[in-house]
């Protein structure tokens, strides 16, 4: 069922699109406020993914704090061990949607830890980078099969940590110079290619939500419009911003509110380092762009509501 906000509601009956005597019948259809089974489904999905992060991290704990007791295979075993029985129950048990989520990532989490304790007990050499790089490329499998949206995510966040520990030791110098710009670069423009590439697959052949690197590039772009500012990027950054401004707009007007918030937010962002760079503002001018930031806010803010009413 889709849950309409009481808000949505509202609007209808004061636009005529909802009868006022049908409004108590549509709230309870709605599930507004929560019945006490919406709680109990609420509560138990809480406590399942807490259980599931618990259990990860619980094996990691135990075995660091315990690392000077155990040797080198019991540490081992206590974590390979736990993760061939999470495996061998997602094989063979067929469960329910939520909770093979949760044991994915358990078994994730597990994974990392893993690949840790190897790479500190046998002295492996390799820079932090590379586990991290190693760690979203296994997952990717058990993504893929586990149909896993959650992994196909935290797979996409370690493949962004691993490049910018990759750029910090100034290896990757083939084509650019190792700078802050440089990384801003790739990842906007890296994270702009896979957001325009999941545009295009439908909605429900991808796990990855396109709207993640979507509001990544778009942070990338703000950054380096900031540092544009101050003549510390090329001018190049101007018409990347407006772009993806205008790519933001045309591709989540009406869909998605959180893409035009953060098109906002780098909007607001970008104004007010422009007027304080031209201002160069004592106390009164910080007084002042504060007030512009509450206005430039305020505007903001009425304008998402009236995009989600018009189109709700």
């Amino acid at each position: 069922m889709h849950f309409t906000s009481r808000q949505t509601l509202l609007d209808w009956v004061r636009r005529g699109r909802l009868a006022q005597v049908q409004l108590p019948a549509a709230l309870a259809l709605c599930e507004l406020p929560p019945g006490h089974s919406r709680w109990q489904w609420l509560f138990d999905r809480l406590l399942l993914w807490l259980g599931s992060l618990c259990l990860g991290a619980g094996l990691v704990f135990f075995v660091a704090f315990n690392w000077q007791e155990l040797g080198r295979l019991p540490r081992l075993a206590l974590l390979e061990l736990p993760l061939l029985a999470m495996l061998v129950l997602l094989w063979r048990k067929p469960l329910a949607d939520t909770p093979r989520q949760a044991l994915l990532l358990a078994a994730a989490l597990t994974i990392g830890a893993l690949l840790a304790l190897v790479g500190q007990t046998y002295q492996t050499g390799a820079d932090p980078w590379q586990l991290f790089a190693t760690w979203a490329l296994m997952l990717l499998p058990l993504a893929a099969l586990g149909q896993s949206p959650l992994l196909w995510t935290l797979s996409w966040l370690l493949g962004q940590l691993a490049l910018v520990l990759y750029w910090r030791l100034g290896l990757f110098t083939l084509f650019v110079a190792f700078d802050e710009e440089a990384l801003g670069w790739s990842l906007t423009l890296l994270n702009a290619a896979l957001w325009g590439l999941l545009s295009l697959v439908p909605a429900r052949h991808t796990l990855l939500p396109a709207s993640l690197p979507g509001l990544a590039a778009g942070l990338g772009v703000t950054l380096l419009a900031l540092l544009a500012l101050f003549d510390a990027a090329s001018p190049w950054v101007w018409p990347a911003w407006i772009a993806w401004l205008g790519a933001a707009y045309l591709c989540w007007h009406h869909r998605f509110i959180a893409g035009l918030a953060m098109g906002c937010l780098s909007l607001i962002a970008v104004i007010l380092a422009a007027l304080g760079k031209w201002m160069e503002p004592d106390i009164n001018g910080f007084l002042l762009l504060s007030l512009i930031a509450i206005g430039l806010s305020v505007a903001a803010s009425r304008w998402l509501q009236q995009q989600r009413r018009s189109h709700a």
